[in-house]
């Protein structure tokens, strides 16, 4: 993947997703679905009464929900909202005073998340095509920027984090679910394609990620907890639950 240029790897990513948003039931060597929503900590007695088109796409890094703590009345953007299950619940929690947007790179997925809010009657939600290195957001926009898995895919994870930064209002804050390393990836490693989508080929080591965020401006950095679950099948791979400020 070294000498693949960010555009190329943005279409692979972008394709890849489009195929789980179009075909979930298809192979991929990444977990995909309710199931794995399931083992991550989604409620099952929410799952069960939502509509198979929401939870049957799921592709995040984990359950970001028991530590985002929203208020009503947020504005809170999703980067990477893949089908809308986080948006959902995001959504719900702001209330009817709040607003949630969407981001994905795949128009499958925007596409099937916007159907997903209609069949769910979120009111509240608006979603976009876009890529997450170049948001077209104003400044100071947001409460609250909230992912599940995408900087792992991004080629330039720190344009993303600077983005993320200029959205934020003063003293809004970044909350999400990442792929981190214990240790440095070998070179062979990172030159798989497939290990690129696990999100394991892109990831950064947890020491390299942090100092990111601190580059990047972002204050008061907490890494709420690590855990491994299916997407963390590479021996050095751990997923980080982690929540920043930017400062007032």
């Amino acid at each position: 993947m070294q000498n693949i240029k960010p555009d190329e790897i943005k279409k692979m990513v972008k394709d890849k997703y489009s195929e789980v948003a179009t075909n979930p039931c298809g192979v991929f060597n990444f977990p995909v679905g309710k199931a794995f929503a399931l083992k991550v900590g989604y409620p099952k007695e929410i799952l069960d009464n939502l509509p198979a088109s929401l939870t049957e796409s799921f592709t995040g890094a984990n359950n970001p929900q028991p530590f985002v703590e929203l208020k009503g009345g947020e504005r809170v953007l999703d980067l990477g909202c893949g089908a809308g299950l986080d948006l959902y619940f995001y959504a719900r929690s702001v209330g009817p005073e709040g607003r949630v947007y969407g981001l994905d790179i795949s128009e499958d997925m925007v596409n099937r998340a916007k159907d997903n809010m209609k069949k769910t009657t979120i009111e509240n939600a608006e979603i976009h095509a876009g890529e997450s290195d170049r948001l077209f957001f104003n400044d100071s926009f947001f409460d609250v920027v909230a992912s599940n898995g995408i900087y792992n895919l991004s080629p330039d994870k720190e344009a993303v984090m600077r983005e993320v930064y200029r959205v934020l209002k003063p003293g809004g804050r970044t909350v999400f679910c990442e792929i981190v390393l214990k240790e440095p990836l070998s070179d062979e490693e990172r030159k798989s394609h497939s290990d690129w989508f696990r999100c394991i080929g892109g990831a950064l080591t947890e020491e390299d990620f942090l100092a990111l965020m601190g580059k990047t401006g972002f204050k008061d950095i907490e890494v709420i907890s690590k855990i491994r679950n299916a997407r963390t099948g590479h021996k050095f791979a751990l997923c980080a639950n982690i929540r920043a400020y930017k400062p007032t």
